[in-house]
């Protein structure tokens, strides 16, 4: 339990004593990669629901779509 908590809970030691700058920077670090991560998400999804129309699978669940590709 005590490792499931401090990984949780993790945090700079240093978060203090880096300066204004650096924890600017840190922000903007996690907001970039925190952002990269929803568009792949979000990539992700649309090439599952893209390939559902395709094969045919949304047509089963009610979604009457069509690609226009080739």
């Amino acid at each position: 339990m005590a490792v499931r908590s401090s990984l949780r809970n993790r945090r700079d030691p240093y978060w203090e004593v880096d300066g204004p700058a650096a924890r600017r920077e840190t922000r903007k670090r996690k907001a970039r990669s925190a952002l990269a991560f929803t568009v792949a998400l979000g990539a992700v999804a649309f090439a599952a629901f893209a390939w559902s129309i395709e094969l045919g699978l949304a047509a089963l669940v009610g979604i009457r779509l069509t690609l226009a590709i080739g």
